[in-house]
Parts: structure tokens; C-alpha cells; sequence
């Protein structure tokens, strides 16, 4: 015959914990941010050193840097930073591989005055040997390119999103020529346009992007004054378990 003692039942000589029971299909309950680091090793906490526990890892590369403007041409406007690639991996606890190793991406640097932007760094994860990654965006082009920033790529996931593109480096002649110079989005992070690159409002420099993985905006130049891009976001690794 079964007892009830503090929430916990007891059959003979098998205890089952009220907590768990109350758990069961309540889907994760903890999450945990990891937004710096690279190859560092990361150790589960307790409730994952199960074997068959399921844990869910969102990957966000990081962000591309908007390209910077030239004075020589008035309306020239440097592209946006692609944004980064976006992981999603559902996976299970294997025994004695109680931890993974992880890098998050970082920034992409702001070009200077009629230079490219730099590319967001990749964030990654190596669990039981297999890597999953979420690309950087690629920094924003100059303004006599005419295309735009790819975003980061994505592999090994559940679900792998490529990052969203920069905008279009080249001239508005305008201000509905269009959305020169935005930053690529994330789920988790926007990119912005420049003061003026994307709004084409006024002449001024980029606008670094917001969030997580986000590209920056690149600079834009109404009048003959060359102006900086912006850099990019960095990446994010969020543990659900």
C-alpha cells in the first residue's frame, strides 16, 4: 500500500518525486544565455546529466557591419551588414556527454568612410561530436558595388534559417528611392538603417544594429560629406532545457 509524505509517493521500494510528475509535459523550464565566449567548454547543470533528457540550443550568428559612404557622389549610401544565420536543434542527453563546447559571433566591424563593413563571426556548438553552426553576415559593400550583404548561413539544425540580407549599397536620388543601407534582420534582432542610409532622411553615419545577430546600417551622404557605417550585432546561444 502506497503512502503520500511531502508531495512525494513511495511504492515499495520505488520513490517518485510529485515535482516530476507536476513536470511531465510542462515543456523546458530554464533557459540560459550564453553571449560571449570562444571554443569554451560548458558544463550541464544537474538536471540534464540524464541520459534521454531533451534540451533545445537557439544558434544566432553574428552581425555584419554597414559599409561606409564616399563624399565624392551626393546621395551614395553604403549597404547594410547582412544579419546572422539562425540555428534551432532539438536534442537528447547522451551518456557521459554531459556538456558541449560553444562560440558566440562576434560583431561586425563599421567601415570607415567609402569602405567595406566586416563580417559577423559564426556561433556554434559541438555536442557528441557534431557541430552545429550559424554563419556571420557578411559586412555591407561600398557604394560603387550596387548589391547587398549576404546574410549568415546555418547547418546541422532541426531548423536552419540563413540570415536576412543587408540592404542595397548605391545612390538615392530620392527620398523614396527605397531602403538603402538597413541592416539584415534576425528573430531576436533588427538592423538599422543609416541616418538616413534606409530613411534617406539626412546625411549622417550608420546606425548600429539592436539585439542579437542584427547588420548595421551603412552611411549615407546627401551632400559631399563621406560618413562611416555602423557595426553589427553579436551573436547569441540560448540552452533551453
Amino acid at each position: 500500500m502506497s503512502k503520500l509524505k511531502d508531495g512525494t509517493r513511495i511504492y515499495g521500494s520505488l520513490t517518485v518525486d510529485a515535482a516530476i510528475i507536476a513536470g511531465a509535459g510542462a515543456g523546458f523550464q530554464n533557459m540560459l544565455l550564453l553571449t560571449t565566449g570562444t571554443n569554451i567548454q560548458y558544463q550541464f547543470p544537474n538536471e540534464l546529466r540524464v541520459p534521454g533528457a531533451k534540451f533545445r540550443v537557439t544558434i544566432i550568428g553574428g552581425g555584419g557591419g554597414g559599409a561606409g559612404s564616399t563624399a565624392a557622389i551626393s546621395g551614395a549610401c553604403g549597404g547594410g551588414g547582412g544579419s546572422g544565420g539562425v540555428v534551432l536543434v532539438y536534442l537528447t542527453v547522451v551518456s557521459n556527454a554531459y556538456g558541449f563546447t560553444y562560440s558566440v559571433g562576434a560583431l561586425g566591424g563599421a567601415g570607415a568612410i567609402n569602405t567595406v563593413g566586416s563580417a559577423g563571426g559564426a556561433s556554434s556548438i559541438i555536442y557528441n561530436g557534431v557541430t552545429y553552426t550559424a554563419g556571420g553576415g557578411a559586412g555591407g559593400p561600398i557604394y560603387t558595388s550596387g548589391i547587398s550583404a549576404a546574410g549568415g548561413t546555418a547547418t546541422g539544425g532541426t531548423l536552419n534559417i540563413i540570415g536576412g540580407r543587408g540592404g542595397t549599397s548605391g545612390r538615392a536620388v530620392s527620398t523614396n528611392s527605397g531602403f538603402y543601407g538597413q541592416g539584415g534582420d534576425t528573430p531576436l534582432g533588427y538592423g538599422a538603417g543609416g541616418f538616413g542610409g534606409g530613411y534617406l532622411s539626412a546625411s549622417g553615419a550608420g546606425v548600429t544594429g539592436l539585439s542579437f545577430g542584427a547588420g548595421g546600417g551603412g552611411g549615407y551622404s546627401a551632400a559631399a560629406t563621406g560618413y562611416a557605417g555602423a557595426a553589427g550585432t553579436v551573436g547569441l546561444i540560448i540552452l533551453e532545457y
